[in-house]
């Protein structure tokens, strides 16, 4: 059976490990969310203490009095726009396997360049070129 996940608009299909994975990512997303939204309360008996731990969720006017700078160019559309994106590319990467995975890591989290990486794997540049550029058009896929 095919699986297909939605993307903006349109269903995009993908394999039965991705559709797994999107929609596990979906429920902890939605956990967090209102996790973020809601404060709790920690009893400790053997203290006999009361700690109220208050919700993740930040007011704008006390971020703003902190020096958070809100750009208020920047749409609302490209914001969703942006975490569709990183949704995508976070499916995208469950389906690289683990060489894979740490050559994007290097790259694009270390920010380690090409040489660095093949110096690392002590092999040359142009073999760790064409690993990243196979990668890269796996990841497209995810993308069209």
């Amino acid at each position: 059976m095919e699986k297909f996940i939605k993307v903006g608009k349109d269903k995009v299909r993908v394999s039965e490990e991705v559709y797994k994975e999107f929609y596990r990512m979906d429920r902890r997303e939605r956990y967090m969310e209102k996790d973020i939204k809601v404060g709790r309360i920690v009893v400790d008996p053997k203290a006999e203490t009361v700690e109220y731990i208050p919700s993740k969720e930040d007011s704008i006017n006390r971020l703003m009095d902190q020096g958070v700078d809100f750009n208020d160019e920047q749409m609302i559309e490209d914001i969703l726009c942006d975490k569709a994106t990183l949704l995508i590319l976070r499916v995208a990467m469950t389906a690289l396997d683990e060489k894979e995975q740490e050559l994007i890591q290097a790259i694009y989290y270390k920010n380690l360049t090409v040489r660095e990486v093949a110096k690392e794997e002590n092999v040359s540049h142009v073999a760790v070129v064409k690993r990243h550029k196979k990668v890269l058009d796996k990841l497209k896929k995810y993308f069209l």
